[in-house]
């Protein structure tokens, strides 16, 4: 058993810009992972899908004190897609009656291959329902448990490589030649991906010499007692330009990195639009290391931008906390400088020194294919990996 009780909390880290993206809810006991359940209980496929709901949703009332900024990642079987469906939406609504007046995290449903039963056109047409829903689909265990295939048809928002597989890509070739096509049909699609369980520095050098842009593991970040990404940072010599070891693939077989714009992404601090100007205050103060504040509709599309620069400076003068602390932070705002998720690095630095120059380094908001939030890059970010420089932390 761990040190953390039934339940912790992993974070995910952009490997380009080292920063948080994402916190897992990891089941770790025994009698909660749904592989022994399985493995040791007689039961049907419903049985085995209500239990693993059941689970999610104690996973997520687990915790306390959640970073609205940072997507939550909680896993369910590809079974409870199909056969309990209507318990798995109850995921987000359960913290939210719990948490009545606080603001939950974005959520992402990492899909586990299924134990029992889940025909492809079930699956499809039950993750459709919870996208409709809110909720943000990966997919766990591509290559073991789920086809690629299947990840080009429904196109998650995140395919998970296994830790099993990232423990082998150092020195396997079959191992590799899994993970570039995985890597090939996810960047066709325009998948993220993920590597789960870095351990080591050869593991890492590995993962980015497929350019793979996130992952987690105890060589990144450990596991949280508390869902919350305050201090939690790639250490300096894990750094996309730190000085390593030489890894021991072989040249011939290393991969071209291509940094996307989405790479480069960190979650974005984000209020609903109707949020006060005290609200935003208090989320700058919340997190220091956030340039910007994002306010976002009902369906987390993004209608403000506040700078931390601009809004300080704005409640800092004569008067400023009376005359604004209690209107909306619309009446600060500023709209947003949005570009798609899946553009170029040559096209969002064309359209910072193109646009307005007065906001040149304002944060880019990253959005998808629905107008959705995505998360926000930094100015300083993309303009350090266009021309070659450092990352700064």
């Amino acid at each position: 058993m761990s040190d953390h009780g039934r339940f912790a909390f992993e974070p995910l880290l952009n490997l380009v810009t080292g920063r948080p993206v994402g916190m897992e809810v990891v089941r770790q006991q025994a009698r909660d992972q749904m592989t022994r359940v399985a493995a040791n209980a007689v039961w049907g496929t419903r049985q085995l899908a209500e239990f693993d709901s059941g689970i999610a949703i104690a996973s997520v009332l687990h915790g306390t004190g959640y970073d609205a900024s940072v997507p939550l990642h909680v896993d369910v079987l590809a079974d409870s897609v199909v056969a309990a469906r209507r318990r798995v939406l109850q995921i987000r609504s359960s913290l939210q009656r719990r948490d009545t007046g606080l603001p939950t995290p974005p959520m992402l449903l990492g899909i586990n291959p299924a134990l029992s039963a889940a025909p492809p056109d079930a699956l499809a047409a039950g993750l459709a329902e919870l996208r409709a829903e809110g909720f943000g689909i990966g997919f766990d265990g591509v290559g073991r448990g789920f086809g690629l295939d299947l990840v080009a048809e429904l196109e998650p928002d995140l395919v998970t490589i296994d830790a099993h597989l990232v423990a082998r890509l150092p020195a396997d070739p079959r191992a590799r030649t899994v993970v570039t096509a995985l890597c090939d049909v996810a960047r066709a699609v325009g998948v993220r991906v993920c590597a789960s369980g870095i351990g080591t520095a050869d593991q890492l050098a590995a993962v980015r010499d497929h350019g793979i842009p996130w992952g987690q593991g105890p060589l990144l970040a450990a596991p949280q007692r508390r869902p919350s990404t305050a201090g939690v940072l790639l250490a300096p010599d894990l750094l996309p330009r730190a000085v390593r070891p030489p890894s021991p693939v072989p040249r011939a077989v290393r991969q071209p990195v291509r940094t996307a714009l989405a790479d480069l992404a960190q979650a974005a601090v984000s209020l609903p639009e109707q949020a006060t100007a005290e609200s935003v205050r208090q989320a700058f103060a919340d997190h220091p290391q956030a340039g910007s504040v994002v306010l976002l509709d009902p369906h987390r599309r993004p209608t403000g931008f506040l700078d931390r620069n601009r809004f300080l400076l704005a409640i800092s003068g004569p008067f400023g906390r009376a005359l604004y602390a209690n209107r909306p932070a619309t009446s600060l705002a500023e709209p947003p400088r949005t570009h798609p998720a899946a553009a170029d690095l040559h096209t969002a630095v064309t359209a910072c020194l193109d646009g307005d120059r007065t906001r040149s380094y304002d944060d880019l908001v990253l959005v998808d294919g629905h107008g959705t939030c995505t998360g926000v890059v930094r100015v300083t970010d993309l303009l350090s990996e266009a021309t070659g420089g450092t990352s700064a932390a």
